[in-house]
């Protein structure tokens, strides 16, 4: 579903990326972990071209990512972010509903009626009508994760989507991804969550300076890791 190769990104200088490869199988839940500055987010970034690369490839099914056709790719590749996005000057309903209408073409009923199943799945329909502020930070994450699924996408990024929530609020969000896991949505999830990572990925990539030092099942990167980078992280954050 995504090939990425030879992904590099420089900022300022400074090589956040460098030469990652990856392939993510559809249906597949691919986590990344690795210490805070190892490229994680900008790899994931780079997949959507919200970062563009310095060089390397990114494909979607077998289609390579360009600018002539970028505005399409999104559409199959939604992305929920660490700290929601969400419009403050419309209702959770508003903000799921916004991107069909004026990207799809979808009629302003039918994509509310669109909007209330998706809230309903994420255990929100009573908050239809409220406004961000009004929402807590679960809450919030779990609006933006309607909103990125009205799009009907094939693929979910996430970019660290818990970092942001008080600790009582990250388990509402990941019973949500891992309900959409269970469905067979294809996701990319860059998470400090690793329970989750444990529980729900099929494959991990744990990255370090930018680069990808171990891959694997997670049976084999939490249980018998091979490179000594990878058991010091586990050491730390188990």
């Amino acid at each position: 579903m995504i090939k990425a190769t030879n992904i590099h990104k420089y900022f300022a200088g400074i090589h956040a990326v460098k030469g990652v490869d990856l392939t993510v199988r559809d249906g597949e839940v691919l986590c990344v972990i690795g210490p805070s500055g190892s490229g994680k987010s900008t790899l994931l970034r780079c997949l959507n071209m919200l970062e563009k690369p310095d060089e390397g490839t990114v494909e979607v099914d077998g289609v390579a990512v360009s600018e002539e056709n970028i505005r399409e790719m999104r559409t199959r590749m939604a992305m929920v972010f660490q700290n929601f996005n969400l419009f403050s000057h419309m209702t959770a309903l508003e903000n799921i509903t916004v991107a069909p209408v004026h990207v799809k073409g979808m009629s302003k009923e039918e994509a509310a009626e669109k909007g209330l199943d998706l809230l309903r799945l994420v255990g929100l329909e009573d908050k239809a009508d409220a406004y961000p502020r009004q929402l807590s930070g679960g809450q919030k994450q779990r609006v933006a994760i309607a909103r990125a699924l009205a799009m009907d996408p094939e693929i979910l990024l996430f970019d660290e989507p818990t970092s942001a929530l008080d600790p009582e609020m990250v388990g509402e969000v990941l019973d949500v991804m891992k309900e959409l896991a269970e469905k067979g949505m294809t996701m990319v999830v860059v998470t400090h969550e690793m329970g989750f990572a444990r529980e729900v990925a099929d494959d991990i990539i744990f990255m370090a300076d930018g680069q990808i030092v171990e891959s694997g099942a997670p049976s084999v990167i939490f249980e018998h890791p091979q490179h000594e980078r990878t058991r010091a992280f586990i050491e730390k954050v188990l």
